[in-house]
C-alpha cells in the first residue's frame, strides 16, 4: 500500500480525534456489538464464527477508554495439550482507530493457548455487510511474485535503515525506513523504525504516532508496545505507560531486568502498579 494512502487511513486517530468505539467488530470468534454504559464498554457477540463455542448474546469484551487506548478483558476460547481450561477472561490492551482495533490479549492460564497471534496479537475490523459465514474458505491471497519482490527490496532497504540508525545518522535511517514503507507498507519494523529516529531527536510526539501505525499494521509486533509505554511515560502519562508496559511485559516484549534498568520509566517507579508488574517478571 503507497505510504500517502496508508497514512490517510490512519489519520483520524493519529491526529487525536476522539475515539468512537460503539458499533459492530469483526474479530476472530465472531461479529462483537460494543455499547456504551457510561465510562464502560461493553461487547456481546452477535454472530458466532464457530471458533469459539460461545452463545450469541452472551458478553465478551468489556473495559474503558483512555485517549486512544482501550483496556479491559476479552472472552476467549484455549486450547493446548496440558490445558484444563476452556476459556478465560483475558486481558486487553488495545489502540483504536476508526476502523480497528489493534493490540494484544495476555492469557493467564499455564499450559493454555487463545486463537491469537503468537505474541498475543488480535485485531478487530470495524464491521461491514454481512457476519462473515463460519467455515467459509478464504479468499487467495493477492499480488504474487510482484508483491513478494517488492517485500524483499523493502527488507533490504530497512536493513539499511538499521544499520544507519546503529550509526547514529537517524536522518538518512528515517529516508531508508519511508522508501521500505513505499514499497511495501506491512512491514512494522519500518514503522518503528521511523519511530525510533524521532524518539532519538526527542521529538516524542512523533515517536509515538509512528509507533501507533506499527502496531496498527501488526497487532503481534511486540516491540511497538514497548516503545509505546517509554514515550507514554516520558510524557508524563503514567496510566496510558502502565497499559502498555503491562501487554509488554506479560506476553515476553520485555524482562523485568531490562524494564527496571530503562531511564526511560524512571517516572513510573514509585507506581506500586509498576513494582508489582516488575516482581512478576522477575
Amino acid at each position: 500500500m503507497p505510504l500517502l494512502t496508508l497514512l490517510a487511513a490512519l489519520a483520524p486517530a493519529i491526529a487525536g480525534a476522539e475515539p468512537q468505539i460503539a458499533g459492530e467488530w469483526d474479530t476472530s470468534i465472531g461479529r462483537i456489538r460494543v455499547e456504551a454504559a457510561g465510562e464502560l464498554f461493553t461487547g456481546k457477540l452477535v454472530a458466532s464464527s464457530g471458533l469459539c463455542r460461545f452463545e450469541e448474546g452472551s458478553e465478551v469484551l468489556k473495559g474503558t477508554l483512555l485517549d486512544d487506548s482501550f483496556a479491559g478483558k476479552l472472552r476467549i476460547c484455549l486450547r493446548g495439550k496440558s490445558c484444563k481450561a476452556k476459556e478465560e477472561w483475558a486481558s486487553a490492551v488495545f489502540l483504536t482507530s476508526p476502523a480497528t482495533l489493534s493490540g494484544a490479549i495476555h492469557v493467564e492460564a499455564r499450559g493454555c493457548v487463545a486463537p491469537v497471534g503468537k505474541k498475543g496479537g488480535l485485531a478487530l475490523k470495524r464491521a461491514s455487510g454481512p457476519p462473515p459465514v463460519a467455515g467459509a474458505p478464504k479468499p487467495p491471497p493477492t499480488g504474487g511474485t510482484d508483491k513478494k519482490g517488492a517485500r524483499a527490496k523493502a527488507r533490504e532497504i530497512l536493513r539499511d535503515g538499521a544499520a544507519y540508525l546503529n550509526e547514529g545518522n537517524f536522518e538518512a535511517a528515517r529516508r531508508r525506513f519511508l522508501e521500505a514503507i513505499e514499497l511495501d507498507g506491512g512491514i512494522p519494523e519500518a514503522f518503528n523504525g521511523v519511530g525510533v529516529t524521532w524518539r532519538m531527536r526527542n521529538d516524542l510526539n512523533r515517536a509515538l504516532e509512528w509507533y501507533k501505525k506499527a502496531l496498527l499494521v501488526d497487532p503481534d509486533f511486540g516491540d511497538a508496545y514497548y516503545n509505546m509505554a517509554c514515550v507514554y511515560a516520558l510524557q508524563g502519562a503514567k496510566e496510558m505507560a502502565l497499559r502498555y508496559l503491562q501487554i509488554a511485559a506479560l506476553n515476553g516484549y520485555a524482562s523485568g531486568e531490562g524494564i527496571d534498568a530503562d531511564p526511560d520509566l524512571e517516572s513510573l517507579r514509585a507506581d506500586p502498579a509498576y513494582h508489582a508488574l516488575v516482581r512478576a517478571k522477575m
